[in-house]
């Protein structure tokens, strides 16, 4: 039997045996059977001697005698030559002893003293010379010094245990507080429900810095209308260079086929042929709306000096499990939310269209092709749709415009242009209460303005002009001009392309139209056969 060098008491015996060391006591760690443990580190001829093999026998048979003793109490081997046992306890099991040996001046004249050298191939007197200044204990110093041992080694496993307790304590802090810390991350992240994705990679970064383990994942259903566009059917995984990203893909398919009707956390183990791959403890949390389970929080292989999984990690990974759920059902409103808000914004755009049948579907286009153009410029996704919604509301203005002016084929008159003038201001009225709407409003105002100042309605020119109204200028003019008007028939492509270049700096601002010029039309035609179709379908009356 070898005993658990990590066992509680190693320390307090460790300890020890540097005190006993100091007083010149040689000592042995056993088992409670009696096997060596641990030896004396003691060199020259006393090395030897308190080393052989008479005296491990000796020590042998004396442990079995301690084994029936509530503590085990001082064995005279022969005369002169004492074992002073202290018990070792694990979880309150004697788990073996450590052993110290006191010695006397009768030793040096006892028959066992010259077996013992015999055995070890020593010349008696020359061990003689060497033990003699060893052997001072009598049998009252012997009693004292087994006791003080005895109080020592209490004292020490006490201590031992005292220290245990507050790094237990001081781990168990330290794991709550970063936990709340965590948390609290995680809490103050919540602030952009248009981006469920980017909050779950959030999530699984904060938890794979904080906890132990060596991989963590999020897989969503596929199968769940609830689930928004980015994150429906997903799998996000976060991994240290030692775990191999396909293991846990089919780990992954594993362990949710265990754990498709769980209501709560489950803890897997024994995986087979993957426990190696990624850990021999799975632990998997769901994440709900409401009461229907729409995604799994999955960690594994956890690491460090106890990679059981444990009841911090379970409450750690249910409470981020808890803030993924609220991400994702607040992502689902918002998602729902924006639909009817930009459905709204269709439905409003289609009516002002459809009071000109040749303008059909251009606000649309226009919002198209003003978020192409955004992107190409540089802007962010984010940036990107709100130029897209100002190109949705660009004309919302022309409701105030007498149709008979918007339909007129020909020609405008002075007065009848003058009033189509007045739609960016009419537009930018309509919106302005409307906060949803504050930033795309220069676009609204200001999309008719001309680079050289000579556009309407306040006649501002170059950088004055906001960006997004340079923008959806660039867009609404290449329509109009691509688009059967009343009074026109479309341009050819390549014309307008070309007349959109010779504008460069005097319509248009001159650092878009080679961007705008290279766009990717692709969609935007087809937007056009699109609505020429629906021109093309015949309305029913009511």
């Amino acid at each position: 039997m070898i005993l658990d060098p990590t066992q509680p008491t190693r320390s307090a015996a460790a300890t020890l045996i540097e005190r006993c060391a100091k007083m010149d006591l040689p000592c042995w760690r056993c088992a409670v059977d009696g096997s060596l443990v641990e030896e004396p580190s003691v060199s020259g001829v006393v090395g030897i001697w308190i080393s052989s093999r008479l005296v491990s026998g000796m020590l042998g048979a004396a442990a079995a005698g301690w084994r029936n003793q509530d503590e085990p109490t001082v064995a005279e081997l022969f005369p002169g030559c004492w074992l002073l046992p202290i018990a070792e306890t694990r979880r309150r099991k004697r788990s073996g002893y450590m052993v110290t040996l006191a010695l006397g001046p009768e030793v040096l004249k006892s028959r066992e003293f010259v077996s013992i050298c015999a055995g070890a191939q020593l010349d008696p007197a020359v061990a003689r010379s060497q033990i003699i200044p060893h052997a001072i204990f009598d049998q009252d110093s012997v009693a004292r010094t087994h006791a003080m041992l005895c109080d020592a080694h209490r004292d020490l496993m006490q201590l031992d245990e005292a220290r245990t307790t507050i790094d237990g304590f001081t781990t168990h802090l330290t794991d709550a507080y970063e936990n709340t810390e965590l948390l609290y991350r995680l809490g103050r992240s919540m602030n952009d429900p248009s981006k469920p994705e980017n909050f779950i990679g959030l999530a699984l970064d904060e938890l794979f810095e904080t906890t132990a383990f060596e991989w963590l994942a999020v897989r969503c259903n596929g199968n769940d209308q609830w689930l928004t566009e980015g994150v429906a059917g997903e799998t996000f995984i976060r991994r240290s260079d030692t775990v191999d990203e396909d293991a846990i893909h089919t780990g992954l398919g594993r362990v949710l086929d265990q754990a498709e009707s769980i209501d709560r956390d489950l803890i897997l183990s024994n995986l087979g042929d993957l426990t190696v791959k990624i850990g021999p403890q799975v632990i998997v949390q769901p994440i709900r709306r409401n009461e229907n389970v729409v995604a799994y929080l999955v960690a594994g292989a956890k690491r460090g000096e106890d990679p059981q999984v444990s009841s911090y990690d379970t409450q750690l990974l249910e409470a981020a499990a808890g803030y993924l759920g609220t991400q994702l059902e607040n992502a689902a409103l918002y998602a729902e939310q924006h639909a009817m808000f930009i459905g709204s914004l269709r439905a409003l755009t289609s009516a002002i269209d459809a009071k000109d049948r040749y303008t059909h579907g251009h606000s649309e286009r226009v919002a198209h092709l003003a978020r192409q153009l955004a992107l190409a410029y540089g802007f962010s996704p984010d940036e990107a749709d709100r130029v897209h919604i100002g190109g949705l509301v660009h004309d919302v203005g022309k409701i105030g415009v007498p149709e008979a002016v918007l339909c007129k084929p020909g020609r405008l008159t002075s007065d009848e242009f003058d009033l189509i003038k007045l739609h960016p201001r009419i537009g930018y009225d309509i919106l302005r209460g409307i906060p949803a709407f504050k930033d795309v409003l220069p676009g609204v105002l200001y999309h008719h303005e001309r680079f050289d100042g000579n556009g309407y309605p306040e006649g501002i020119g170059g950088a004055d002009i906001p960006l997004i109204a340079r923008i959806l200028c660039l867009a609404d003019t290449f329509d109009a001009m691509s688009s059967t008007r009343s009074y026109r028939p479309a341009v050819e492509r390549h014309e307008v392309l070309a007349e959109i270049r010779d504008c460069s700096g005097t319509q248009f601002s001159p650092e878009l139209v080679p961007l705008f010029v290279g766009l990717d039309f692709s969609e935007y035609d087809r937007m056009v056969a699109q609505s020429q179709r629906d021109e093309e379908t015949p309305r029913v009356a009511a």
